[in-house]
């Protein structure tokens, strides 16, 4: 593609190198001080207790289910992607899906709080800062108190993200940050579970490592979930660089928004006012009466013309081949909303280091397409007879 859907934006090799250096030779190339840097400066910039690091958001998501000693039913939404549901089957739970909030397209306190009133084996709730825009975190925290359940968010698209002046990431039960090349912090692959709980905390660091406390005498059930000094390394480079990168693309958005606000059928995802997101993806909404063609046909369009898209999330997780029969079918009635954004939502291409000029081009080409829709998709239509 002319224009790909995102790159990493890597920190300065020879940081990276430098930092290698000072472990390799020693062998300590597991559960050493790299691991243990990454944890303090995170816990010191977004001031947390306890900050984890872990072999993958979806092994941290696994684990911060485990240790919270969730029993029965987790609510999560199901415009996500799939690993969100992945970590509640793995422990052996079962998901609820819940409808998410037509605007911010975050999971929807309201529909939260009719799901807890209808079940009471709902336990858990597990939403997700999708794209990086925060959720609507002190609603999530009424409910959490009000009914005794808990709270943990998916926030893989969301380290540097912001409610006011506190950091996503002390919110809830647990918080878990994904690290791999497609997000704002990379580590190469990895993850960061974030807790107020010392002894969830404790617990975590265990369970990473099997189970094992160093004594060689688990006393529960974990994973091999560890982080490698090597991930750790590009990490905190990558972690000295978020700012930047955040500010960067949230300018990048904004190019974004003000060309392609005049185009009719065009909508945008809000961002409360207040909030950071970091716009892991920038994505829009097509409303095909008013654009004049469909989400995927101007995906099509956009390919031909070499600028690659993603259609986050479709399907929505529910209506995916592992999840219908069992788990979604019967949800599929409660979420108007997800199913028509998940027909409408095209991410298009971001990345911290993208230049202005591109962002020109990508609109350009949106533009184009609608103003010649009706020949494009006429010419789509003879290509696919």
């Amino acid at each position: 593609m002319e224009i790909p859907i995102t790159q990493p934006t890597l920190p300065p090799w020879d940081l990276v190198e430098e930092a290698y250096g000072a472990f390799y030779e020693t062998g300590m190339i597991t559960n050493g001080p790299m691991v243990r840097q990454l944890e303090s400066e995170i816990q010191n910039t977004l001031h947390v207790s306890q900050a984890v690091a872990v072999s993958s958001c979806t092994s941290g998501l696994m684990l911060a289910l485990k240790y919270l000693d969730v029993t029965k039913k987790v609510a999560i939404p199901s415009f996500t992607f799939f690993a969100t549901a992945h970590s509640v089957i793995w422990n052996s739970l079962e998901p609820v899906f819940v409808d998410i909030d037509a605007e911010t397209w975050n999971l929807s306190t309201e529909a939260l709080r009719v799901a807890l009133g209808n079940d009471p084996e709902l336990n858990a709730v597990m939403p997700v800062h999708i794209f990086g825009n925060p959720c609507e975190v002190y609603g999530l925290e009424e409910a959490r108190r009000e009914y005794g359940i808990k709270l943990a968010f998916d926030s893989a698209h969301a380290i540097g993200s912001k409610i006011g002046d506190k950091w996503v990431g002390c919110f809830g039960d647990a918080e878990v940050f994904s690290l791999t090349p497609t997000k704002l912090m990379a580590a190469g692959e990895g993850g960061i579970i974030t807790t107020q709980d010392s002894q969830l905390g404790e617990s975590l660091r265990a369970g990473r490592n099997y189970g094992n406390t160093g004594d060689y005498d688990p006393e529960s059930i974990g994973l091999s979930a560890r982080m490698s000094e090597f991930h750790a390394a590009l990490a905190i480079e990558s972690f000295h660089i978020l700012e930047e990168n955040v500010q960067r693309r949230n300018k990048l958005a904004e190019q974004y928004k003000e060309l392609l606000s005049g185009i009719a059928g065009i909508r945008f995802q809000r961002i409360k006012e207040g909030n950071r997101t970091t716009y892991k993806d920038f994505s829009i909404a097509i409303d095909k009466e008013d654009f004049g063609m469909d989400r995927d046909e101007l995906s099509l369009y956009l390919s031909e013309a070499g600028v690659d898209t993603r259609k986050y999330f479709y399907p929505p997780v529910h209506r995916i081949k592992a999840y219908w029969e069992k788990w979604g079918k019967q949800y599929d009635d409660a979420l108007p909303v997800t199913n028509k954004l998940a027909q409408q939502a095209l991410s298009l291409p971001m990345w911290s280091h993208m230049e202005e000029e591109l962002v020109e081009r990508v609109c350009e080409r949106i533009a184009h397409a609608h103003e010649n829709a009706e020949n494009i998709r006429s010419e789509i239509l003879k290509k696919s007879e």
